[in-house]
């Protein structure tokens, strides 16, 4: 058949309702082309959407805005509630340091996947400490404003310089001051919801303060708290001898350990007893206690200002009401698999007094060291001596040495401390200042783990430990009374979609 009566039969088949096999298929050819067109725009589309999408949600702006936490009606964001997550976190490693790990924290991991305690990971617990200082602050703020408090100049201040602090460290690391925000309080923290909740943190601080500093107790109610928990602020002049009854575990042929048994452990607490009946009946004979620990290979302790301890039995014994001068007793202290003897001499108040005293702190940072030299001990040491040889004997000299010298942070003050309670100053500094005939204007040079004191004593107050202790122990009481009652006073809501989002 020739090609034009082939036609020509097709034109014929179409006519009469027939579908023209070639013409199907290049039609069907045709519609596939479009089809794969449409589905490759389509996924083109859907992976733009997808990558926009993760582009945004890694830039922490969809989590930002979701509601966490509300607060008596109040909606707090995930980048409000992160603010304080990561506050109480750092706050933890810089009370804690690398001791952080002795609380079974490790940095490395994620928060979600440590325990704190049986039933609350790391990150439950700093979302708690977040939310109860949200409430806290939260509810000190409608105080604050009640009252008509606001931020002053001192405060903007504190502000400003908490600011650039970030900002300096931010410079330090090599990051942006919103990078570094990201870094430090996470993804969704933008330099406005930091810098507004540092605002609201100083001004919680300031009301808060402001509270406790009005906080005052008459003297017959201290003294009625010092009676009610003197043990807390006593002295006892006391010795004892310390003789161990327990028995160390031991190593096998194949480096096993092996612990001790039932048996021994017995029999090692009875010998121990022996030893502890034959000091005391010695000593009653007249002996010297610490010359009889030695004989017996024990451990001596003597002190004219012990403190109080409930860790081992002597402490309750040493401190309990009836002790008289003169006691002496075998105690058995089966918690440390040990016993003791021990002798009472007396008790007393602890009367030390608060003091006033100017210090210069030098450190290597008063040296001026050649390019690569390192400073030594001495070298400071000769600073520090220096530095008083050109002191003109008088108090307000030795503020004007402090203010131009003094590596401590309240140089500007002329490096004065004021009503200085006992236990406030690293030992070697206080232990200086108690030491027997101190007088004032009296001057010397303490070396401590922050560098070398130039020490002037300008003389001591007349509040006796004491009282200074038992009275402050009275505010801090009421003050963590308050400080409950006000953050429990609202009520808080979270939002487990958005606290998901923190941490």
């Amino acid at each position: 058949m020739s090609a034009s009566r082939e036609k020509k039969k097709r034109q014929e088949f179409v006519a009469g309702g027939g579908i023209d096999p070639k013409a199907a298929r290049a039609a069907e050819q045709k519609a596939a082309e479009k089809k794969a067109k449409i589905l490759y725009s389509t996924l083109a589309i859907v992976f733009v959407v997808v990558a926009v999408f993760l582009v945004v949600y890694n830039s922490g702006i969809i989590q930002r805005n979701q509601t966490a936490l509300t607060i008596d009606g109040e909606k707090y964001t995930v980048a409000d509630v992160s603010y304080y997550y990561h506050d109480a976190y750092q706050s933890f490693l810089n009370t804690y340091g690398s001791y952080a790990s002795l609380f079974g924290l490790d940095t490395s991991k994620s928060l979600k996947s440590q325990n704190y305690s049986e039933d609350m990971t790391w990150d439950e617990y700093f979302k708690d400490q977040a939310v109860s200082n949200m409430k806290f602050i939260h509810a000190v703020l409608a105080k604050a404003e009640e009252e008509n408090m606001t931020l002053d100049d001192e405060d903007m201040k504190t502000f400003n310089s908490a600011v650039e602090n970030l900002k300096s460290q931010a410079t330090e690391y090599g990051y942006s001051y919103k990078s570094y925000l990201n870094v430090v309080y996470g993804s969704t923290m933008t330099a406005s919801v930091f810098e507004e909740h540092l605002k609201d943190q100083i001004l919680a601080n300031k009301y808060a303060t402001t509270y406790q500093d009005s906080l005052s107790f008459t003297d017959e109610e201290i003294q009625t708290y010092y009676e009610e928990n003197k043990n807390s602020y006593d002295l006892v002049d006391g010795e004892y001898v310390s003789i161990s009854g327990s028995v160390e575990s031991t190593t096998d042929e194949e480096g096993n350990t092996v612990e001790p048994t039932e048996e021994e452990k017995t029999a090692a607490m009875e010998a121990a007893k022996e030893t502890a009946e034959k000091i005391m009946a010695a000593y009653e004979d007249g002996g010297d206690l610490e010359a009889l620990a030695e004989e017996y290979g024990a451990t001596y302790t003597s002190s004219d200002e012990m403190t109080y301890s409930s860790t081992y039995v002597y402490g309750d014994w040493f401190f309990d009401g009836s002790r008289t001068a003169g006691d002496a007793e075998v105690l058995e202290d089966t918690d440390y698999s040990r016993y003791f003897v021990a002798v009472f001499h007396d008790r007393k108040q602890d009367t030390a007094l608060d003091y006033n005293v100017r210090h210069i702190l030098v450190t290597e940072d008063n040296l001026e060291l050649a390019e690569g030299e390192e400073a030594t001990d001495e070298m400071v040491l000769a600073k520090a001596e220096e530095i008083l040889d050109s002191w003109d004997g008088t108090e307000e000299g030795f503020a004007e040495l402090a203010k131009e010298y003094s590596q401590d942070g309240n140089a500007a003050e002329g490096g004065l401390y004021e009503n200085v309670a006992k236990g406030a100053m690293v030992s070697e500094f206080e232990d200086w200042c108690y030491e027997a005939g101190r007088k004032s204007g009296d001057t010397g040079i303490v070396k401590t783990p922050y560098g070398q004191h130039i020490m002037y004593f300008v003389g001591y107050g007349d509040t006796p430990y004491w009282y200074y202790a038992s009275n402050n122990a009275l505010i801090s009481n009421a003050y963590t009374e308050w400080q409950t009652a006000i953050t429990d006073s609202v009520t808080a809501e979270m939002n487990e979609a958005g606290m998901a989002m923190i941490g």
